[in-house]
């Protein structure tokens, strides 16, 4: 787990079928909170988490 906001942390994950990776968001209490879409590669993947993670907790 990595904290893209504060908290809010996200876990990578690879879609195998569909070959690109994506970062669910989860709160401090462990509920999802959000997705990011499908990315190719894992750096992208996390740095749309850290966007989206700011708009989720308002910074």
């Amino acid at each position: 787990m990595h904290e893209y906001a504060p908290g809010i942390v996200g876990e990578v994950r690879f879609a195998r079928q569909d070959g690109g990776y994506y970062v669910v968001l989860y709160d401090r209490e462990g509920t999802s909170v959000g997705r990011t879409g499908l990315w190719r590669t894992e750096a992208k993947a996390r740095e749309a988490a850290r966007k989206l993670a700011e708009k989720l907790s308002g910074v």
